[in-house]
């Protein structure tokens, strides 16, 4: 036996007619006809869309959050990766949202600078610095590097 008032529940807080077709195993024009008999309203946003249609987006558990502007298209492309992967149809609205999100991503990944390779170990960037500075750099790392010779 249906019981309605669940299904009834279900789709005011937003479910769709197809899943709750799907799920109750009842016929999506037969929920139709029962919504339209009975005045059923769906829960809207602010912008008008049904909340089903709107994918609730998952929040990271344990993702550092970088400041630079790769680390972040990186971990975008990748929750976009998880969202696609579930078997579930995507309304449309969705549809541009992620194909928005995957261009400025890839647009980040492809003209932000690359970060030169560094080996272990301080990088001075030594261009912008005076010489006197430049060569009292050099001195003391000749000096710590005899240092940790006679250490040794």
């Amino acid at each position: 036996m249906t019981d309605w008032s669940v299904i009834r529940q279900e789709y005011e807080q937003g479910a769709s007619l197809r899943s709750l077709a799907a799920k109750y195993d009842v016929g999506k024009s037969t929920i139709a006809e029962r919504k339209l008999k009975e005045q059923w309203t769906e829960r809207r946003t602010d912008t008008g869309h049904r909340t089903s249609d709107i994918m609730p987006l998952p929040r990271p558990s344990s993702i550092p959050v970088s400041n630079d502007a790769l680390s972040i298209a990186r971990i975008g492309l990748h929750q976009l990766a998880q969202h696609l992967q579930t078997d579930d149809l995507l309304p449309i609205a969705s549809h541009k949202s992620l194909a928005d999100a995957l261009s400025q991503y890839v647009k980040v990944l492809l003209t932000a600078p690359q970060e030169a390779e560094t080996r272990e170990g301080l990088l001075i960037p030594l261009e912008g610095i005076s010489d006197y500075t430049r060569r009292e750099i050099r001195r003391l790392l000749l000096e710590d590097s005899e240092q940790q010779r006679e250490a040794s």
